[in-house]
């Protein structure tokens, strides 16, 4: 132990010890307390003036920084000027130490500096590197677990060890514990295995995807998971689904919800919690492998990037399930643009845009209904199709553009649209909610097309299309050609025309928009 000298601060002064700065405030020569006090016996040489000064003040630091440790900054600063300048100034000195000499050893708080506890030449690289309490220490190795210490500059596995044991034996319970996978770095002992267990409220912890139980209701819903794992061939596509999916299940059993019981409040819950996964405990820690038991989903709160590629990974993860039950796409997450109305994150991410990061609160839901509503006209009527198919079925307003008739087909009282998109997820037939259906035959009919399927249908016909042409160059040119329709800047500027006059008409309504923040 005598190598945790350099590293852990010095204790309580011994009584010898104590002796020399009480003989020091008194005004004694430093030669000869150091010639009464501190020299070996067996040394033959006398210790210097400087020699000796330089020994009392080591002392005296150990003494301040003792005061410290029990809450006495009192008498930490009168002994910061040893010497008295007067007898009453020596006096209360010497009753200050008497009364601090009678105390024990100090014990750390969470609040504690590190300078009070380690060494001055260890304190000052934890101190560079943003550890400025004892608390912030504890909270470091808890989040990065036993290579915590790789994560502080100029920290070996020596004074690692040397402060994990330190920590360990300082442990109250307050601000001060370390979780049980954090460990010296000389410690070998092989980790605890990980033990599978159901979906539910009563999880004593998490368990990764493979690992999950089947049990009702979730044991259908696992194997679609699967799955629709399996539909990713890509192996760095496979491992981030599969990351977003154990989450969405996870928190859904911890929930005591299934994946088709999840709706647009629901996902606004699951927004909230991916900023900020509580209790930490439970669902945050270090990096680890997937069959040991301190193996957790999260290594701390996503950035708002994270947390809206993780939605939207959610977003195409639950419309399959609601496929596969048979269930209509809208059903549960139904308004998808409720999730975001649900939704009021302050403050946009720099440099994140915000249609992705879901950062201003929106309403969608009533937007839609104003645009099948509010004085019904061709245009709008485009608008209403274009709005629908956006925010319930997650087109994007580039693949709008591209959309012929020959896309679509009749199912029933609906339709199924495909797409031509380059994964094979996207390229899956979807089929079209009532409400988007009947929006597209009312635009059709706008534009004088036939009904679905009729003799003379087109499917190289545009999808959507002006019912007029502006009287321009390209809009005289594009009059000509009867397949033209909507291009992407058009049906934007047709949506952000919609909006606008939406926002004109409804009081407190944001007017910052863009299609892509129809989409959830």
């Amino acid at each position: 132990m005598a190598d945790d000298r350099d590293t852990l601060a010095a204790t309580k002064l011994t009584r010898t010890e104590f002796a020399v700065v009480r003989a020091y405030a008194q005004g004694m020569r430093p030669v000869d307390i150091a010639n009464r006090y501190l020299v070996d016996p067996d040394d033959d040489e006398d210790l210097t003036e400087h020699q000796a000064i330089q020994r009392i003040l080591a002392l005296r630091d150990r003494l301040v920084q003792f005061a410290l440790q029990h809450d006495r900054p009192d008498i930490a600063e009168m002994f910061e000027a040893l010497r008295g300048r007067s007898d009453t100034g020596m006096s209360r000195r010497v009753e200050a130490l008497s009364s601090i000499e009678q105390l024990g050893q100090g014990r750390p708080l969470p609040t504690h500096p590190v300078t009070l506890w380690f060494g001055p030449s260890l304190a000052r690289r934890m101190v560079a590197a943003e550890l400025r309490t004892v608390a912030d220490l504890v909270a470091l190795a808890n989040r990065r677990g036993s290579s915590w210490w790789r994560h502080v500059p100029r920290i070996g596995r020596h004074s690692a060890e040397t402060i994990v044991r330190w920590l360990r034996a300082n442990d109250d319970g307050a601000g001060m514990r370390l979780r049980t996978f954090v460990r010296s770095p000389g410690d070998n002992a092989p980790l605890k295995a990980l033990i599978a267990c159901p979906l539910g409220p009563s999880m004593a912890y998490p368990v990764p995807f493979e690992s999950m139980l089947p049990a009702p209701p979730f044991s259908l819903e696992l194997a679609w998971v699967g799955d629709w794992l399996n539909t990713h061939q890509s192996r760095n596509t496979w491992l981030s689904y599969r990351r977003e999916a154990e989450r969405l299940l996870l928190w859904a059993g911890r929930n005591g919800l299934s994946l088709r019981d999840l709706n647009g409040e629901s996902l606004a819950s699951y927004h909230a919690f991916l900023a900020d996964p509580q209790p930490s405990a439970f669902w945050c820690g270090p990096a680890s492998p997937r069959d040991k038991m301190h193996w957790r989903p999260f290594e701390g709160p996503l950035r708002a990037s994270s947390c809206a590629a993780s939605l939207r990974v959610a977003r195409v993860l639950l419309k399959e399930i609601r496929r596969r039950a048979g269930e209509p796409a809208r059903s549960g997450i139904g308004s998808l643009g409720e999730a975001r109305h649900a939704l009021n994150v302050s403050n946009a991410t720099p440099g994140v845009s915000v249609a992705n990061t879901l950062t201003v609160s929106l309403p969608i839901p009533a937007f839609l209904d104003w645009l099948a509503r509010d004085n019904p006209n061709p245009q709008q009527r485009a608008a209403l199709a274009a709005a629908l198919l956006i925010a319930h079925h997650g087109v994007r307003v580039v693949e709008l553009a591209a959309l012929r008739l020959g896309d679509v087909e009749a199912i029933g009282d609906s339709g199924r649209l495909s797409l031509s998109a380059k994964s094979a997820a996207r390229r899956k037939p979807m089929l079209l909610e009532p409400e988007a259906w009947e929006a597209l035959r009312k635009h059709w009919a706008d534009r004088g097309l036939p009904d679905f399927g009729e003799r003379d249908w087109n499917a190289e016909v545009a999808l959507l299309a002006p019912t007029a042409f502006p009287d321009t160059v390209r809009g005289n040119a594009k009059r000509g050609q009867h397949l033209a329709g909507y291009s992407a800047s058009g049906l934007d500027r047709l949506l952000r025309a919609s909006w606008k006059r939406f926002a004109a008409a409804h009081g407190g309504v944001p007017a910052d928009f863009s299609p892509g923040r129809l989409r959830f």
